[in-house]
Formats: structure tokens, sequence, C-alpha cells
């Protein structure tokens, strides 16, 4: 199953991730550093990072596996990414980077105070935790499938892996190997793709749409239309929530940037990948359907066999050497995904926790040791989660991801959006909102079932499977979002008997939200100028390696396929190098 040539690519992979990693470490002089990457990030290199961290190995099983039982279907869920990434792009993403601050739960502390600030410091570290459970377990599944060793080995191995290389780079080491990793991944996955139409027993798009499962594209077979539109709206407004709140660890990403322009810029690549990236992803699950009718077959060691659709017409079509590429992108979104998180939750931790309640004065050199530490702490928790995920989940990591991310995120998302544009709410605002949406949530989930609307047209039963797990979500978010709105601004009537430092606090911060940031602003030092041409380095260096495999031994199409890949990816890094090395002897101040 796994060649020489696999394992040279694999190899090199993790060659070029640790070096990244060490490099990098040298970089962080202060906890901005590695926790923001320092605030001057361009915006491509914000963009590519923000991309990646919005997939992971996910992104391979549970929804290649969704692909495979439904096909376009899936489209529904990528495709409502679309209208948050247009907020994020005219309202907040700016608005994060102008809050000035290293992590998204300082920003809480401003606007809500610091009981506010710990008490999603507590909440969203565990659910944040879980959620990386989920990534963990997609990549271990496909990494189990591909080696044929057990889940629960894989597991731990993957966990220790990821713990190492993610601690040593911090924000900085994260933001260089995404951009690298987000164009691997492209030109790997879009190879799949279209060698997987080229194949003879598919005959191109047009013989795939021909050959597919009937429930592809009959929908009415799925669900009715219906509820593939109520489970698109119930979507988007989560996903509106969650992307554009201050609690979300996403939004740490703007901070990055270097300034409100480039901070806007970098959801060019978010909207442009979630619209044409979205269609690259569905294709070989659907050639899957085709070619590999009876995955369990395949597959027993897997409780979800229809999660490895991805490798299973990955194995057929690509050529000798470059499965192994492929496993290179799949650990490649996972590290995005686990580093970022890590990253993200031991930042929480030092600069939330422990440097405002427990040590005010620490010096930043302790900082940066006790974040490593926290890494490891955390990555540690993060790999008990995911062995009992995997001993204990019953369903498919799509519907499990979907309907836990409405049930624990929107509760929380939703007082932290509103407070960026709604003033007058007292300190206890945010919180009390969040624990009301949760206790709706869980009414939703538990209390609210499909019998109980039996009698409304279109929506009444008798229903079927996917109805009632679209049913979940569409429960959650028609409880959930009203209730936690409506307590939001029924708050606002106890706005006046607020303390004064309150509301001195409040207008700091909305003075903040209103006061740009120019590049001028942004002190770029004189380490850290280089950045930018360092990545393109580095990918000259990915690119060339890719460009000579070449010489492997292959058909005419599967040497194109590599000088493709490595052209483009060689291509890119030339012209990054080139462009950065001319702006840093013209002494512009850009990273």
């Amino acid at each position: 199953m796994i060649s020489g040539y696999d394992y040279l690519n694999i190899g090199f992979y993790f060659l070029f991730i640790i070096g990244v990693g060490v490099y990098f470490s040298r970089k962080s002089a202060n906890t901005s550093d590695y926790f923001r990457g320092g605030g001057v990030m361009p915006w491509w290199i914000t963009g590519a990072s923000a991309w990646m961290a919005g997939f992971s190995a996910w992104t391979f099983t549970g929804a290649a596996g969704k692909i495979y039982e439904t096909g376009p279907y899936v489209l529904v869920l990528y495709y409502q990414n679309i209208v948050p990434l247009l907020v994020i792009f005219f309202f907040t993403c700016y608005r994060f980077r102008r809050l000035r601050v290293v992590t998204p739960m300082e920003a809480l502390r401003l606007r809500f105070g610091p009981a506010t600030q710990q008490f999603y410091t507590w909440l969203r570290l565990p659910i944040q935790l879980i959620f990386s459970a989920f990534s963990l377990n997609a990549v271990s599944v496909f990494m189990s499938a591909l080696f044929g060793i057990d889940v629960t080995t894989t597991l731990v191995v993957l966990g220790v892996v990821v713990t190492v290389i993610s601690l040593m780079g911090g924000a900085l080491g994260v933001a260089a190997s995404d951009f690298v990793q987000m164009i691997l991944i492209v030109l790997v996955a879009g190879c799949t793709g279209v060698m997987a139409l080229a194949h003879p027993d598919i005959g191109g798009f047009t013989g795939l749409i021909d050959k597919v499962p009937s429930a592809h594209l009959e929908w009415g077979k799925i669900a009715r239309v219906e509820f593939i539109a109520l489970w698109f709206v119930a979507l988007t407004m989560n996903t509106l929530f969650a992307l554009n709140s201050l609690s979300d660890e996403k939004a740490g990403k703007y901070m990055m940037a270097a300034s409100d322009r480039h901070a806007r810029n970098s959801l060019i690549i978010p909207i442009v990948g979630t619209i044409f990236g979205s269609i690259v992803w569905i294709l070989p699950p659907m050639a899957a359907a085709v070619l590999h009718p009876n995955l369990a077959a395949e597959f027993p060691q897997l409780r979800f066999p229809n999660e490895a659709a991805f490798l299973a017409i990955a194995r057929d079509v690509l050529p000798l050497g470059m499965v192994g590429l492929l496993i290179c992108c799949i650990f490649a979104a996972s590290l995005t995904d686990l580093g970022g998180m890590l990253n993200w939750g031991s930042g929480l931790l030092l600069r939330n926790f422990y440097m405002p309640i427990l040590n005010p004065d620490c010096p930043e050199k302790k900082l940066m040791t006790l974040s490593r530490w926290a890494a490891v702490m955390l990555g540690g928790v993060l790999i008990a989660f995911s062995l009992a995920l995997s001993r204990y989940r019953s369903m498919g990591l799509f519907d499990l991801l979907n309907q836990f991310g409405t049930s624990l995120l929107m509760p929380l998302s939703i007082p932290a959006f509103l407070g960026m544009f709604f003033k007058r709410t007292p300190q206890w605002s945010a919180w009390s909102t969040a624990l009301i949406g949760l206790g709706m949530a869980y009414i939703a989930k538990f209390y609210v079932t499909p019998e109980m609307f039996a009698g409304i047209p279109g929506i009444g039963g008798p229903y079927l499977p996917e109805e009632r797990t679209a049913f979940g979500i569409i429960a959650t978010a028609a409880l959930v979002a009203p209730v936690c709105i409506s307590w939001f601004f029924f708050s606002t009537l106890f706005y006046s008997r607020s303390s004064d430092a309150h509301k001195a606090a409040v207008e700091d911060f909305f003075l903040r939200l209103r006061t740009p940031l120019e590049e001028s602003e942004t002190v770029v030092r004189s380490e850290n100028k280089g950045f930018a041409a360092t990545i393109g380095r580095m990918c000259l260096l990915y690119g060339g390696f890719i460009a000579a495999l070449v010489f492997i031994p292959n058909t005419n199409m599967g040497r194109i396929c590599y000088a493709a890949c490595g052209s483009v990816l060689f291509g890119v890094g030339l012209l990054v190098a080139w462009f950065y090395r001319e702006k840093n002897l013209r002494g512009t101040n850009v990273a």
C-alpha cells in the first residue's frame, strides 16, 4: 500500500516542519510574537492562516465520508461559510485588529470585565479541546486505515508529534508553515480530483454524474427541501456568530495583521478558497462512491469505514509516491488546526488567567517558558479527550461535529459578537446570556423532538434519517438565537446601574474600535523584517523537492502531476522571495 517513495515524501515533510519550528523558536522574543506573530503579518500570510484554521483532517475524513454517502449535498455546509466571511470582511476583521490585544479573551476583558474573561476562559478551553479531539480523531482514522495500525496507538503517537512540533515555533512558525501547506494541500487535492475524473471507470465529469448513486443528485432521497433550507440557515447563523465573535480563537488570526488594510485583504484567500476549493474536495469521495461501493469490506478496522473514502480513491489514481504527499497534506491540516489550538490555549491560560490573577508582574522570559509548558500540558489533555471520543462516539464525525458546534458555540458566540456593536450592556450581560443559551441548547437537544411538529406541512413526519439529524441543529438554532439575542438586549435596561469604571472601560473599548490601525503604527523589528521573504524561500525549497520527484518511475501523467505541483510551489516562492527582498532593500516597513 505504501511505497518507499511515499516514505520519502513523509520523511521530507517532517524534516521540513521540524526545521521550521526550530528556526522560528528563536524568533519569538515575547508572548506577542509567540501568540499572534507580533501583529505584523502581511495580508496573504494572515489569510492563509485563517483559511487553514477553517478546516482540518476532518475535510479528508468526516466530510469525505458524508460526501461518499450524499454527494454535493455537503456543499450546503461549505457554502454557508460565505455570508459569515463577508461579514468578517465588511465589519469585524479590522475591529479585531484595532483592539490591539494579544489574545481574543483580553478583548472580552476590555468589553465586559474580568469576570466575563474568566468565565469564557474556563468554558471555552475545554470546549476547544473537545473540538480539537475531533480533528485528532479524524487524522488518526485516516492514518490507521492507511498503515493498518490500531486507532488508539495512532492517536497517541500523532498527539505527541503534534504537541512537540507546535510548541516550538509558536504563532510565527504556525503562520509560516500554513502558507506553504495551504498551497501543497490545494495542489495535491486538485491532482486527486483531476486523476479521479480521468480514471477509465469514471470517464470524466459527465461520466461521474452518470454513475454516482442516485441519492447524490436526487436530494429528495436524503431530505426534503424544507429541511435542507432550514439546515442551511441554522448552520449559517451558527457560523456567523462564531467566526465574528471575540470568543472565537479564529479572531486571533486577524489580530496578527499589520494594519486595517491587511486585516481586510486577508479575507480574499478564505472567501476564494471556500467558493472554489469546496468543489475540489467533493470530487474524490464522489468517485470513491462509484469505484468502492463497499468500503466496510476494505476497511473493517474502522467503526465508520466511509470516512476512508478519500484515501480509497487516492490509492487508485495518484502516481507512485504521491499518496505520501497526501498524507503530508492531511497531517498539515491537522497540524494547523491542533497547533493553532495549543498555541491559542496556552495563550488563554497565561495571558487570561496566570497574568491577571496569579502573577500580573511576570517577566516576559518566564511567560515564554510557561507558555511552552502550558502547550505540553494541553497536548496531554487533548490526547486523553481524543481517546475518550474514539471509544464512545456513536455517529460519524460530520454530523457529530455540526451538532456539537451548534449546541456549545452559538450560546457563547452571540453575546461576544453583539458586544462589538452595542455598548449599553452591564458587565454580566455576556456570561448570563451564554448560560441561558446553553440551557436552551440543552432543552433543544433532549426535550424537543421532530414528532412535536408532525402536523406542520413540509416538516411533518415520517422523517428520513438525515432529516432527524438536521432537526437537532435546526431546533438548537431556533431556540438559542432568539432567546440569547432577546436576553442580551433586555440587559441594556440595567446599564444605567453599572459602575463608572465599567462605563469608562466600555467607552475605551469602543474608542479602540473607532481608531484605525495604520501600518506606520506597526513597528517591525529588524530580525522580523525578512519574515515574508523567508516564507518565499521555504516555498522554493519544498517546490524544488517536489519537482525533483519527476524522476520517480511513473507514467507520463504521474510525472506531469509532480512537475505541476513542484512548479507552482516553486514559482510562488520565487515571486514572494523576490518581491519582499526588494521591499526590504528599499527599507519598506513591511513584514
